[in-house]
This record gives C-alpha cells, structure tokens and sequence, in this order.
C-alpha cells in the first residue's frame, strides 16, 4: 500500500533532551536503523573536537558567515551557547521534507520552542535519562567540562526538563543501550507516518473508488 501511495511531504522529527540524556547517540542509532530517516546536520561556529567530521557531526561555519545567515534568514532557528553559534538551516529542511524523505532534527529545547512557534507539523519527542542521578553520573563521566561548566549544565537541564510538557512525547533513554529508546521511537513514527492525512485520503478516494 505505501509504496504505491504519492510522494507525501516528509515527517519533521524534533529530538530534544538535556545534555547527558543520551539524544545525540539515539538519533544517530534511530538513522541507523531506520534508512528512510534523513539526519539533519546543525550549523556551528565552535571548532571542530577530535574525530569530528565536516559536513557529518556539523555544519562548521564561520562566524561571520552564520552571522550573514540569521540576518538572511537561512535559520529555522539558532542560538547562542557560550562563545559559539548553532543553528539549523531552513534549506536542509525544506530540500528534505519535499522530498517526501522524513527528516530527523536533533536540537535543544529552546531551539525546539522556536520551531513550535512557527506552527510547522512536527512530532516533538523528549529523550530523558533514568533519573536526575544518572543524568549527573554521565556528565561527570565526560571529563570535558571544569565544576562551574558542569554546574550550569545541570541548571540548564533542570530547566529543559520542565519544559517536557511542550513535547508530544516523553521516551526514557536507560543506560544499558539506547535500543529501548530507538524502539520505542520507531513504534511512534510507524504511527506517525499512518496518520490520516490529505494525501492519504486523496489515495483512498482515487484507489478505492466504483467506477
């Protein structure tokens, strides 16, 4: 049946959840699994880290170049988190969704708001850790952040999570694997994509028609 549908316009999937839910490797897992999702790579001015690729991890931009693009309106949102830009470009999104391909963005929940704010269709799913515990438990394990750094992120997270409520979907990322979480995932786009809609009923009432 699906195959044989139209091209539909492909599902926006947002990803949120704060720093040490794991939602980056869940993604990434979710593409993986799932080849007819697209990720969508953000834009940043930080420097690249180690083993970090281009094009592949992030769009790595210059400052003034990111700059040019906000004040262009390349961005279907951006933020500013320390020293350094992030963004995601309206064109990535656009090219995909037309498509038909279903295209998974990844992003924190202020840039989440930003989306919803321009009441595009979109499935707004939260990744959470175990507990408040473990999510302290992973950050710490990261050695990349100084006492202060950490601190703020767990401010920052405490905040994030409180906005939970904004989200279609809460999924718990445990610490044994994240193939729970993509699972669980798979099982809300499988719906998603079943949704009745007016492409599927303009197919229906071509298909199903008494001639």
């Amino acid at each position: 049946m699906w195959n044989d549908r139209p091209i539909r316009q492909g599902l926006l999937i947002v990803i949120s959840g704060p720093s040490g839910s794991g939602k980056t490797s869940v993604a990434r897992a979710l593409c993986q699994a799932d080849a007819s999702l697209a990720y969508s790579v953000s834009a940043t001015t930080r420097p690249p880290r180690p083993n970090e690729t281009d094009g592949v991890d992030y769009d790595f931009l210059p400052r003034s170049e990111f700059e040019d693009l906000i004040q262009r309106g390349g961005f279907l949102e951006w933020t500013k988190y320390g020293d350094y830009y992030y963004g995601t470009l309206k064109s990535t999104i656009e090219s995909t969704i037309a498509s038909g391909k279903d295209l998974l963005l990844e992003i924190d929940v202020k840039g989440a708001m930003q989306v919803k704010a321009l009441s595009l269709k979109c499935i707004y799913i939260f990744i959470l850790p175990l507990s408040f515990a473990t999510l302290k438990t992973r950050l710490r394990s990261r050695n990349t952040e100084s006492d202060s750094e950490l601190q703020r992120r767990l401010l920052t997270a405490e905040s994030e999570i409180a906005c939970v409520k904004d989200y279609d979907y809460c999924v718990v990322n445990p610490d044994n694997g994240v193939e729970q979480a993509v699972e669980q995932i798979r099982h809300i786009i499988t719906a998603e994509r079943c949704r009745i809609d007016c492409s599927l009923l303009d197919w229906i009432s071509q298909e199903f028609s008494i001639e």
